[in-house]
Formats: C-alpha cells, structure tokens, sequence
C-alpha cells in the first residue's frame, strides 16, 4: 500500500516529531541510574578528595586580572594529602631539588661556587617513624673526668644513651652539643600537631686541597634551609628572609627544625679556585626520628692506656655501671666502636675531623673506609680491665712512628646498629680528637691481655735483639710473676680461711681479698712501667744505666759514673731483667705505694707484710705517690688499671687554627613561614 503523501507542513511537523523523540532517548539514556558522579560517593579518607574544589574551579576563567591561561597549564590536578603539585602533573625541571627520604642519605659532588638543592616533601615530613634498633646492650654511660684533679673519685656521670648515639624512642630526648655542661636536651618531637621535628645533617667526605704549602684548610661547605614554597632553591644571592644559613663545623652539620610542611635545603661551596683545586664530596640526610649523622664536640670519650715506639693501646670509658646480665652482654658483645688516628703535624684530617666518611678517606690509619668496611688495621676488643672492672672496648694498633704525637678520634660505625646505614643514625658518630704519643725509644715494649697478671697493660722493659715477639716478651713477665705468687700461695694456705666469720683473722678482710691485694702488688713491681730514658718528668726512676743500650751504645761517662753511685739506678728491681732481658738504661714509673698499704690491711698480721713510708731510706726510689694536683692526665706512679688521660686540664682537640669553627650547629629553630 503506497504511503500517503503529506504536505509542507505535515512533513516540517513529522521532522520536528521525529528530532524531539531522538533528543528524548539520548536524555534518558545519559541520565540513567546506572552513572553516578564521584561526588556522590563518601570517600575512605573524604580530606583526600577534591570534587568540591572541583566544583568550584572554573577553568575558563583566570584566577586573577594579572594571571595568564597558557593551554595545557591550568586543568585539573590531582592533589592528596603528603604530595603537591611539585611531583604531580608536570616534568621536573633541572632546577627541581633533589627529594630527601627518612633516614637515606644522599651523596653529591659540589663544585666550587656551586649550590646543590635538596627538599624533603610533606609527604615524608608526615611519614610513620622508623623503627629503632641499636644494637647495643644497654644506654652508654660514659663518665666525664673531673678537670680539677685525675684523682677526684668524685666524677660526674656523663650520658649518652645509644638512642643518642644511633636513634631516639618515641618520647626520649636527645642531646644537643652546643656547650658542654650547658646543654640542651631537645625533645624528639614536637608536642604540637601543626610541626614535626626535622634532623637535617651532612657530612663532608673530601673537600679541595689547597695549591700551595702551610695553607689551612678551605672553607667548610655552607647548608641553608628555607621552608617557604618562594624560596624552593635556597642558597647564597637568595632572600635571607626567607632562608637560614650554616657553616659546617670540622666537616659536619646537625641542624634541628621544627617543620610544618616542605623543606627546602640548598648546599653550597664557596669559589676559592684562585688558591685550591678539586670539589666537595659529601653525604646529607634528613630524618624525622634522629639525626642520621652525628657528632660530639665535647667529650672524646678515649683515653691512652700506654704507648711504645711503634704502637698505642687505648681504651673508652666504661660503657656500663651495671653488675647484672647488662655487663655480661657488654662483655660478650661484638666491639662496636672504631677509631681513626692522624700524625698532629698531618692536616689531612683538618676540617674533616666530625665527619664519619671524612675520616675514612683521609686519616692515615682508618678503621673502616668506604662506609664501613673494616680495614683490620685497628685491633678491637672488649675488656674489664681497670680498678671498676666494668665493661670497656680496647682498641690497638701498630705501624706508628717514634717519638711522634697523634691525633685518635673515636667513631662507631652506623653498621654497628641493627638496622645498618639506612636505619636511624645510619651515618654514624663521631667523637672529639683526643692526643696521644709514641715514646722514641725502642727498648720499651706494649704488653697486654697477659694470662696472670690480667690487670697488666703497659709497657715494660724490652730488648728487641732478645725478645723480637712481645708475646714471647709478655709471657716471660707474665710467668716469671707466677712463680714468684706461687709461694705467696703457699704461705696463704697456711691461714684458716675457710672457716666461720668469727674465727676469721679479720671481720673486714678475708683471704680472698688478701689474694687479690697481693696479686696486684706483685705484678706492679715484678713488671715494671718502663719509658723513655730521656723523659724528665719528676717523678721517674731511672734504672739499669750501667749496662748498653739494645744498639750497644751507652751513656756518657758522667752518667756512669752516677749510675755507680747507686745501685737503684744502677739495674732494674728485678734482677732477672737485667740479666735476661738487658734492656739497657730506661725509667720506670713506680708503683704507687698504696698497692703495698694494701696488702698490710687485706692480709693477716702473721704474714709480717710492712711498707716503708715517705722519708723513709729506699722509698722513693721503690714507690710513687697518687698526685692530688693536677698532672694533666700523666700517670705519675703505676696500678692496675692506670691509664693517661690527656684530655684531663689540657685542649686536646685539633687547633682552631687548623680548623674553622668551634661548637656545633646543632640549633633549633622555627621557620615561621620559611
């Protein structure tokens, strides 16, 4: 059947019919249910959400009269909380900083009169703390000697936790260095919601030489910060409004802030091309849990036990005053400390003094280098050795010159952690330079760790022609000494020991503390504390100046002939070393005449032991007197246990002339607005 055939007007109306029922059908179709908007959706975390800045944004006008719409700039972002539009929706450009993250360090080169810029975003500011890990078995307890005199039993405990030294639990405190006695404990977090505690640390691993000779050292690298999203690459030229600045202090920083948001961190060395060649190398971290570098410019916390021509033995203060399984985990604990050493006239270490990776490259005796690997250069190992008997770590090394004075600085490793480098603290600490010397003779020996006479750690009257080996040297004295106790033990045997208190010889002294008095006095004067002949410090004793010395040479014929004149100076006190030693004319450092008081007061009566006194003939040519007064550290008569603590009423750090800077940039401050 043909259609029929409509009108103008019926075929314009059919059209128009036909175009609004298509409109309908595509209305229905892109209204349907089965579609929602984001918007409709709680979000999880609805602060992460932007549909209602979202609805507000229109692209199409400009946020302001002064603002230009460049295509492909403006549009939609996405922003969430911990991220900005720094690393979201563009492509970094060669000005970006280079991001921080906790606890990571990172190692650049820096050019002369060039700045490296570094950030730490909100989004790590913000992050979940590090776990802490120390290793270590309790807080370390190292006791500040008393300035005034090395004899003042009355020291104050000075403490440094091991978070301190490798991390700090949530809600402890760390110690800021700024001025010894003075200082500050800062808290480990800001109490307030709006900030959050920032560690910004670096590390100068190399710096530029100087060109020519008896020039100091160049000068340190300078670190600025700035918290305001105006000044995203701090440094030098830059608004000083809007930036802190600080100079690195022997090669380190520690700078302490409390932060609001991004942070912004420009590193820069100075142009001095005109005098020294090369560039700076150095390792910066931020941490939101404790510095990850770190430096104590105050306390060296090592002390020399004895040197000879060729070695030194020294040892840190006690680590723990606990007598429970604290010690005993002390005492079998892998040595976590290392150490580092350079000759005072070497300025190889100048300027890189606090720097972990600084010393490893450039001390001369290095116990780790390249971020811990252990050289084998320095001995280690831990000891109870001392009148306290507490846990301490020994370090000992040779290879030294002869009558040559060092600088040794202690350190430990941020492997020495449990978490290693990338933990809390992972770049290490570094300790005060402290300064020790050899003695130039060579018939002077380092003995020690001998299997009797255990409290022995010094050195004793040598003959390298007789005795190359000093453990064939050491075991000499050692068993010479027993022998000699074995009678002494004999005699103890005598004395009723075990029996009841009151039948006892003593209510205050028993035959073991006898044992242990006589024991001490025995080594002390059978092994004597020998050092150089030409040392004349008052209270030595010269001895054996009758015979040669080990490269056959003797004395002049005045001193002979003084020597004949008295038979103290004339040989040793033990007999046996002038005759099967031979070490020729040396000076002894007595022993201290307490250690024979000693023996008078543990032992009984009826062992007849007596002490000669001061005035009395004989006396000071067999015992020394403990100094009251200041010796700066000197051991002025011998006792087990005895060590020569430099740092006592003398500057033992690496001159201010040789270094720039005195105290250490660990400030605190709040950037308002920077």
């Amino acid at each position: 059947m043909p259609l029929p055939k409509l009108s103008p007007l019926q075929s314009r109306l059919a059209a128009s019919l036909m175009g609004s029922i298509m409109l309908l059908i595509l209305y229905l179709t892109f209204s349907s249910s089965q579609f929602a908007y984001a918007a409709d959706v709680d979000s999880i975390r609805p602060e992460d959400h932007n549909h209602e800045r979202l609805m507000d944004i229109n692209i199409l006008e400009p946020d302001s009269e002064h603002e230009v719409i460049e295509l492909g700039v403006e549009g939609y972002e996405a922003e969430f909380v911990g991220f900005d539009r720094s690393i979201i929706g563009r492509v970094a450009s060669e000005t970006d900083p280079v991001p921080l993250l906790n606890n990571r360090a990172v190692t650049t080169n820096i050019e002369q009169g060039q700045t490296i810029s570094f950030s730490f975003l909100n989004s790590s500011l913000w992050g979940a703390l590090s776990p802490q890990a120390s290793g270590l078995p309790s807080p370390v307890r190292f006791r500040k000697r008393n300035a005034e005199s090395v004899a003042d039993t009355g020291e104050a405990a000075f403490e440094i936790s091991d978070r301190e030294l490798l991390g700090v639990e949530a809600g402890e405190q760390i110690l800021s260095e700024d001025k010894g006695a003075d200082s500050t404990l800062w808290p480990r977090q800001s109490s307030s919601a709006s900030t959050r505690m920032l560690y910004i640390t670096v590390n100068t691993c190399t710096q530029p030489e100087a060109k020519g000779a008896n020039m100091e050292a160049p000068s340190q690298l300078e670190l600025y910060i700035s918290q305001s999203g105006e000044n995203k690459n701090p440094g030098p030229g830059q608004d000083d409004s809007l930036q802190q600045s600080y100079k690195l202090n022997g090669g380190a920083a520690v700078v302490t802030l409390n932060a609001t948001g991004d942070v912004y961190i420009g590193l820069s060395g100075s142009n001095m091309s005109a005098d020294y060649t090369g560039i700076w190398n150095a390792q910066i971290a931020a941490s939101i849990d404790a510095p990850y570098h770190y430096y104590n410019s105050d306390e060296s916390n090592l002390v020399l036990v004895d040197s000879d021509s060729g070695s030194a033995l020294l040892v840190t203060h006690d680590l723990t005053t606990d007598n429970g399984s604290i010690y005993n985990d002390w005492v079998n604990l892998t040595p976590p400390f290392t150490m580092f050493a350079s000759k005072t006239a070497n300025s190889s270490m100048t300027g890189l003094q606090y720097s972990y990776c600084g010393l490893e490259n450039k001390a001369e005796i290095a116990g780790t280098i390249n971020g811990g690997q252990n050289t084998g250069k320095i001995q280690v190992s831990m000891t109870t050795r001392g009148e306290d008997d507490y846990p301490k770590q020994q370090l000992f090394f040779d290879g030294l010159t002869a009558g040559t004075s060092y600088y040794g600085i202690l350190a430990i490793n941020g492997n020495a952690t449990a978490l290693g480098r990338e933990g809390v603290g992972g770049g290490g600490q570094v300790w005060k330079a402290m300064t020790f010397s050899t003695i130039s003779a060579d018939n002077c020996a380092l003995v020690y760790n001998l299997t009797f006479c255990d409290q022995v750690a010094w050195t004793v009257p040598s003959n390298p022609n007789n005795f190359p080996n000093t453990s064939a040297l050491a075991e000499w004295y050692d068993k010479s000494t027993y022998e000699s106790y074995k009678y002494f033990k004999k005699a103890l045997a005598q004395i009723p020991c075990n029996t009841t208190s009151s039948a006892q010889y003593s209510l205050a002294q028993n035959c073991t503390t006898c044992d242990a008095a006589y024991k001490n006095w025995l080594c002390s004067v059978t092994i004597p504390r020998c050092t150089d002949f030409s040392n004349d410090l008052p209270w030595l004793q010269e001895r054996a100046m009758g015979q040669p010395f080990p490269n056959h040479t003797t004395l002049s014929p005045e001193q002979l002939s003084l020597a004949n004149s008295s038979l103290a100076m004339n040989g040793s006190r033990n007999v046996a070393i002038d005759t099967q030693v031979q070490p020729g004319p040396y000076k002894e450092i007595l022993p201290c005449d307490d250690l024979c008081y000693g023996i008078v007061r543990a032992c009984p009566a009826i062992m007849n032991f007596a002490c000669p006194t001061p005035g009395d003939t004989g006396f000071d040519t067999s015992y020394g007197i403990r100094r009251t007064a200041n010796e700066s550290g000197q051991v002025t008569c011998n006792y087990p246990g005895a060590v020569h603590d430099r740092s006592v009423g003398s500057i033992s750090s690496i001159p201010q002339t040789m270094a720039f800077g005195a105290a250490m940039l660990s400030t605190m401050f709040m950037l308002s607005g920077i």
